[in-house]
């Protein structure tokens, strides 16, 4: 064990300690941490898989083959004989910050072995040993000579006793935490869930089964939800309501490219005009963008509503959508001539319901984005509104006859109807006439 210094050569009043811990040792510390300060989860995989046979075939390598795991704590003490002791209570700045593809392929490796029994991903495994910690313990004092020959590497990354060290530990074990994780093309989103960006959307849309973190489980890509996210942030960009240093987002980008889109929401979300930083963690203090991502759920919920009546609503003005090649409503007959088959009915993209006809998503996202003219500055509650909120409109009652008539322009191609200009400023004219019409009846 490599003694810590008291004050690193750094001049950072954070500590590095490095060691290993034995198999034993490994049961204990997984008993108290947790990965919820890594910005993945860990699951089964083709990594997961090669330690496996590394502890199998070869256990006396994995020192050598593996960088082991990367543990923060607030307290950190020095035993004697090697020993430390540590905290590990507080779930957000405390826990497995790097390794933990390494901590649950060990974990797995052990439940294999001792149980016959098969774990699928971080969630499951550490309920399994919360659950069974006891029969674990037991189990491997048992098998102790056959699963104790090999050493688990280990760093520590802690305060040190300084006046000051754990605010500055607070500010920086986020950072260190994302570059520790680079390696393996840690997503954006993962990075941004990791700071508290989406902490808000998180909230507000808890019962959707969105993939925010790496590795986890979940049916929506949190990638499509933070695309629908920058749909009101593009209405405060429009007004200027966004800090001025921030890089413009296009319209197209949010279909084309939604890179760009998860880009611009996390610089507004982290500028420091618009959240405030505390503990590496970012919480949301803006009005106008606090207001805007309270619209997200109904944007999400219109996007799938769109979907499902888009055929028919073309097909009112031009009847032959079922026709164009890129769409399935399962009446075209396939390379043998056969009957179609009757189409299996699937979940729309938020999943709110199911459709029985395929398209491509690009002939409806000028559309989506569209909505932003449905909302308004509300400047004496300095809060972004709907006038009129999407889920209220009778779609029928939308003027589309041009956008329609575009659409055959463009040939009938997605992608040139979702990444033209032309057609996100109809779909805004669509959207402009509606609410017009609508204020005009009052």
């Amino acid at each position: 064990m490599r003694s810590p210094y008291k004050k690193s050569k750094e001049q950072v009043k954070i500590n590095k300690l490095i060691s290993s811990i034995a198999p034993v040792d490994f049961i204990k510390l997984l008993k108290k941490a947790d990965n919820i300060v890594n910005p993945r989860s860990a699951k089964i995989n083709k990594i997961t898989r090669n330690i496996h046979e590394t502890l199998e075939i070869s256990p006396e390598l994995f020192w050598y083959k593996s960088k082991g795991i990367l543990l923060s704590t607030e307290n950190c003490e020095i035993l004697d004989r090697n020993r430390v002791r540590i905290s590990l209570d507080n779930v957000d700045y405390e826990g497995i910050m790097d390794g933990g593809h390494n901590a649950f392929a060990i974990a797995t490796f052990f439940v294999e072995k001792l149980f016959g029994k098969n774990l699928k991903d971080w969630d499951e495994c550490k309920n399994f040993w919360k659950s069974n910690y006891d029969g674990i313990v037991k189990e491997f004092d048992k098998n102790i000579s056959n699963l104790s020959n090999f050493s688990i590497p280990i760093e520590i990354i802690y305060p040190n006793d300084e006046e000051g060290a754990i605010n500055q530990f607070y500010d920086h074990i986020s950072e260190i935490c994302k570059a520790r994780n680079t390696n393996v093309e840690l997503t954006e989103t993962s990075k941004g869930n990791q700071i508290g960006l989406y902490d808000h959307l998180k909230k507000n849309l808890n019962q959707f089964e969105i993939i925010w973190k790496s590795g986890t489980l979940g049916k929506i890509k949190s990638e499509d939800v933070l695309s629908m996210s920058s749909i009101p942030l593009l209405t405060l960009q429009e007004n200027k309501l966004l800090p001025n240093d921030l890089n413009q987002l296009n319209p197209v980008s949010i279909y084309s490219q939604k890179s760009k889109s998860v880009d611009f929401f996390n610089s507004v979300l982290e500028h420091k005009e618009i959240s405030v930083e505390d503990k590496g963690k970012h919480t949301l203090k803006n009005s106008y963008v606090e207001s805007g991502l309270d619209m997200v759920e109904d944007i999400m919920r219109f996007f799938d509503k769109l979907y499902l009546d888009f055929p028919n609503l073309y097909n009112k003005i031009s009847p032959g959508f079922g026709r164009i090649k890129s769409v399935d409503d399962g009446t075209k007959k396939n390379k043998d001539k056969a009957r179609p088959k009757p189409p299996i009915p699937k979940p729309t993209l938020f999943r709110t319901g199911k459709s029985k006809v395929s398209y491509p998503f690009g002939f409806i996202y000028p559309l989506i984005t569209g909505v932003t003219e449905l909302m308004e500055i509300d400047t004496e509650s300095q809060k972004l509104k709907w006038i009129i909120s999407p889920m209220a409109i009778n779609l029928n009652d939308l003027e589309m006859e041009q956008y329609i008539d575009a659409i055959k322009l463009a040939n009938y191609d997605p992608q040139t109807v979702g990444k033209q200009n032309l057609f996100y400023s109809q779909a805004k004219s669509i959207f402009k006439t509606y609410v017009l019409r609508q204020v005009s009846r009052k």
